[in-house]
């Protein structure tokens, strides 16, 4: 039956893990689709903005001193006038900036209309004159494709270059980037695309990276328009740099949202993405491929760390695979100008960690449900619980596993009452020798302080109180549980014996689990056995010799100085305390002493036994038939002691024989109720039989069988006694059947030997 709880139990185990493994993989699959699809998706856009702008504010770098922005303020306009001002006005401001000898010149202002036409003359000549002077043009998108509206001829043809201004407003309304182009190649570029290859004398398309990297320390100086047009900027402020002029006026320049910086002006957000350009720092979004794999990739270390590898708590593991994702942003966006949005995989962690967390619970609950169920199932000493479970699962189980533990308490109560109950210094300690369980018995033989349960109790500890018989080596703990149960004769200092035994205990999966110590007191019992054997010397030696020294002195007397009869008398009665004396001391041999086993057949035992009464057969005339004897049944016994029963039956069968009769001796093999083979001897004889009385009572100590034929047959009640106790101890058996009239067989049964 534990076999079978094992099996039952094993099954279990990998059915629980075989779901859990699917579980686990079908769990892994739908979450790294849906981070996926969350990736291609807009729908977490809002929370990686708000990652990107939060981590933009830790990108810091030094003010750009080859920009400088001059701006059509307020002042400009209270100075100067009403906007908008006249191309006259324009012309001045540019060929102003113009004499400074900047690098060039970014006018961030629309001519698309003509004005005067000495004005529009005059600007075209002030633009050519200034050197390289970049202006926006405007881009028609009600179009398609989207209209380019150029500035007026004399303008365009001056222009070192033209671009377009606009920006992609995210749908956050925070402009983030800037656009790659118009057109697939692009064939119309930003200005500040257009001003930044023509600064570094390269051409082409303009950079992948689009994310601008915005700054609190904007490009210095800010100079006022009218501070120019009124000739308060010294030419040294301008001259080698890069002047951005727009209109930054309130009411007339627009502002825009930035990441982490509130708003600015278009003029401020041209500087930062011109500044990013030439400083190499603008920003690129990852690939959908790698943004797909930033968010896959820690969905299936987390349920790796959950499952097959559980090395950290699931809570640990989705807050470091969290601070690992944004770990990586952060480095990436910072050090790499790379951005990888990590709003996916956050959230498929999110939804990873609960849904494997409550899949978990549901088939653990379910599997507990189940054994519980077993458990409950299974027969105990105690009497299962009536009470109706709820149909709810999650209450049946917590209702089951109520009475589980309940009647674990019940049996762990009952287990410490039996263990006081008995009667020897009993301790249940784990493989180290710790002690777990002592009963009361064991604490009046070493004191509670030593034998507390799970705390400074410890069974190696205690057996320093124990040496050897014999050799008086201290008594070690056992160091392995192979050899199976152990016994050891100790004795303590003041000279008390114990027989100290070791059984080992084993789980219900058959792993060993620590030792069940038994400490019996055997004082009383070694101080009977020496009593015993000195009865057992007074026999054989005191009371043997005297009686020995009468039969001699009757052999070698006079037989003038002693009548005939009394001599015959006294004769009888020496041979009888002899005999037994005899029979008690191989009585007690037989119970007692430890047999040294040999394989011999049983026939010959048979034969030696015949050999032995031959006198005694001849003197009453009486025959043995050993004819049907079996061949060589091999059995495993102390021969001496096996030969003497022989004796013993023969002798009896010889005594209760009538002269001139026969008996017959006979072995056999044959099978018991077990299947195992066993070797039969039966010795029938011709005497005067047994009645139902004395066949209960025929093994019994000091029970005579009846009077023989023609006279008293002598004896002392020991023979069948020691018969009985020889058989027994060779896991054999005697039988006795018989009538009244009819004779008597004795039938001695003896395992083969294997």
């Amino acid at each position: 039956m534990v076999a079978d709880q094992r099996t039952a139990g094993r099954e279990h185990e990998v059915n629980l893990g075989r779901h859990l493994k699917t579980e686990w993989w079908i769990i892994a699959i739908l979450v790294s689709l849906l981070a996926a699809l969350l990736t291609l998706g807009e729908a977490l856009s809002r929370m990686d903005n708000a990652v990107y702008d939060h981590l933009l504010q830790f990108d810091r770098s030094a003010p750009d001193s080859n920009i400088a922005l001059v701006e059509i303020d307020d002042a400009s306009l209270a100075e100067v006038g009403r906007w908008p001002w006249s191309r006259a006005v324009h012309a001045d401001l540019i060929a102003r900036i113009g004499r400074a000898g900047p690098r060039a010149i970014v006018y961030d202002t629309l001519f698309t209309e003509p004005s005067a036409a000495a004005d529009d003359i005059k600007l075209g000549d002030a633009i050519a004159g200034a050197g390289d002077v970049f202006l926006p043009y405007f881009v028609n998108m009600r179009t398609s494709p989207p209209g380019i509206v150029a500035p007026i001829a004399p303008v365009r043809r001056a222009a070192a270059g033209m671009g377009f201004t606009d920006y992609l407003v995210d749908p956050d309304g925070v402009m983030r980037s800037a656009p790659t182009g118009i057109g697939s190649p692009p064939t119309q570029m930003h200005l500040m695309d257009v001003v930044h290859q023509a600064v570094e004398g390269r051409s082409g398309p303009p950079v992948r990276a689009r994310l601008i990297p915005y700054t609190k320390d904007g490009p210095p100086p800010h100079i006022s328009a009218s501070s120019i047009l009124n000739g308060e900027v010294p030419a040294q402020v301008l001259a080698g740099k890069l002047v951005l002029v727009g209109i930054t006026a309130a009411g007339i320049g627009p502002r825009y949202a930035v990441p982490g910086l509130g708003t600015m002006s278009g003029l401020e957000i041209n500087a930062q993405f011109l500044r990013a350009l030439l400083d190499r720092r603008m920003i690129s979004t990852a690939g959908t491929g790698l943004r797909i794999a930033f968010a896959v990739v820690p969905v299936w270390l987390l349920m790796l760390a959950m499952g097959p590898f559980p090395r950290l708590t699931p809570l640990f593991s989705l807050a470091a695979a969290t601070v690992l994702i944004l770990t990586a942003t952060s480095a990436l966006l910072l050090f790499q100008r790379l951005w990888l949005p990590p709003g996916s995989g956050i959230l498929a962690l999110c939804i990873a960690y609960p849904i494997w967390g409550w899949r978990q619970l549901a088939i653990t609950q379910q599997f507990m449900h189940g054994e519980l169920l077993r458990l409950e199932a299974d027969s105990t000493i105690f009497m299962p619980s009536a009470a109706k479970a709820p149909r709810q699962p999650l209450l049946s189980t917590i209702a089951l596993l109520t009475a589980a533990i309940t009647s674990n308490r019940d049996m762990k109560h009952f287990v410490a009452d039996r263990l006081d109950q008995l009667p020897d210094a009993t301790l249940v300690t784990n493989g180290k020798g710790d002690i777990l369980l002592a009963n009361t018995s064991a604490a009046a033989l070493f004191g509670e302080e030593h034998v507390r349960p799970h705390g400074s109790g410890n069974a190696i500890a205690l057996l320093t109180r124990f040496r050897k018989i014999g050799s008086r080596e201290p008594l070690s703990f056992p160091t392995s549980a192979e050899h199976g149960a152990q016994s050891f004769d100790a004795m303590t200092s003041d000279g008390h014996f114990f027989t100290i035994r070791f059984a080992p205990q084993r789980s219900v999966g058959g792993n060993f689990v620590g030792w069940i110590v038994q400490f019996m007191d055997v004082s009383e019992a070694r101080a009977a056995q020496r009593q015993r054997d000195d009865i057992l010397e007074l026999l054989t030696h005191d009371m043997r010799s005297p009686q020995a020294s009468i039969l001699a002195v009757l052999d070698t007397a006079p037989t003038e100085n002693i009548a005939p009869e009394e001599a015959r008398r006294i004769r009888h009665y020496a041979e009888r305390t002899l005999g037994l004396a005899d029979g008690f001391v191989q009585l007690a041999r037989a119970e007692s002493l430890e047999y040294a086993l040999e394989e011999v057949a049983l026939g010959d035992m048979v034969i030696d036994a015949t050999d032995d009464l031959w006198p005694q057969l001849t003197a009453k005339s009486i025959s043995i038939d050993t004819c049907d004897m079996a061949d060589r049944l091999i059995v495993r016994v102390e021969r001496s002691l096996i030969t003497r029963a022989l004796i013993n039956i023969l002798e009896n069968a010889i005594k209760y024989s009538p002269s001139g009769s026969r008996i017959r001796c006979t072995t056999s093999l044959e099978h018991g109720a077990d299947g195992e083979p066993r070797a039969i001897c039966t010795i029938s004889d011709e005497g005067p039989g047994l009645d139902e009385e004395q066949k209960l009572r025929i093994f019994e100590r000091f029970h005579r069988g009846a009077l023989g034929a023609g006279r008293r047959a002598d004896g002392v009640g020991l023979g069948l006694s020691f018969v009985h106790t020889v058989l027994v101890r060779h896991d054999g058996e005697i039988r006795c059947t018989s009538d009244a009239g009819q004779g008597a067989t004795f039938t001695l049964i003896l395992p083969l030997a294997d």
